[in-house]
């Protein structure tokens, strides 16, 4: 695949610092990444990217990338690539319309992993038709299973309109969520699309989507999702304050659906 089979959107040298390997001390001291990735759409002379809707925004791809990298702390490079695939190739979320890439070919580089004596790089290339995706039903809406393995979970959580995530606390799996538009409130209160928040254990939260469509939530749980770990509780009289668990990962300069 290249240039002359396929229009081709890229991002170059994403530098990323987070937990990554299986080594004691990668586990609690993190490290830089460095990503290059091309996306590979179906050629449109004269017509590609006639609006946002039909190509992609390069902050949401960024943001989404350093994410889940941020959240997974993946042992192996080789399921970090196959999480991050799994999720540039999923459908478009309703509430940030795109083109689906046909393709992705992705490079993720560990520069300090061998002292400086040589950077290990994992490359894969991925077809959106290889995407095996499963979908499970519940109380509050529905969640895409974007990608499993041994380290971690990523999901994308569909609040319909009117619906809600109730509060909830979990005792053992981590978990990260990455809002994806604006319209969802969190403890009650509006939350800006691009901000995601990394949980501490047994820290209550809640959403609720006012608006009239539906919204998504990019998340990673760690280990996968267990349901048994998803455990109810009632409104607190006073919310937990989320911001220090907060990081931005796009908005303000991105085209944020309203």
């Amino acid at each position: 695949m290249n240039a002359a089979t396929h229009d081709i959107i890229a991002l170059q040298d994403l530098r990323v610092t987070c937990l990554v390997g299986i080594h004691p001390h990668e586990r609690i001291t993190p490290q830089p990444l460095v990503v290059q990735l091309k996306l590979y759409f179906e050629r449109k002379p004269g017509y590609f990217g006639r609006t946002l809707a039909e190509s992609l925004d390069y902050g949401f791809v960024s943001g989404d990338v350093a994410f889940l990298l941020e959240a997974a702390h993946f042992q192996l490079l080789e399921t970090a690539v196959e999480a991050i695939c799994a999720t540039l190739l999923m459908t478009p979320p309703p509430d940030r319309p795109s083109i689906r890439p046909d393709a992705v070919e992705l490079s993720i580089h560990k520069p300090q992993a061998l002292g400086g004596k040589a950077v290990p790089v994992v490359t894969v290339l991925r077809h959106a038709e290889e995407m095996k995706y499963g979908i499970e039903h519940n109380d509050f809406g529905h969640v895409d299973i974007l990608h499993e393995n041994q380290d971690c979970g990523v999901y994308l959580l569909h609040i319909p309109a009117g619906g809600q995530i109730p509060a909830h606390i979990h005792k053992v799996m981590g978990e990260a969520e990455l809002v994806m538009s604006r319209g969802l409130l969190l403890q009650g209160q509006p939350i800006d699309g691009g901000l995601a928040h990394f949980w501490p254990l047994e820290f209550v939260h809640q959403y609720d989507n006012p608006t009239d469509s539906t919204r998504t939530i990019l998340c990673v749980n760690r280990p996968k999702f267990d349901p048994a770990d998803e455990i109810l509780i009632p409104v607190p009289i006073e919310w937990p304050d989320p911001r220090p668990h907060r990081k931005r990962f796009f908005g303000l300069e991105t085209n944020l659906k309203p």
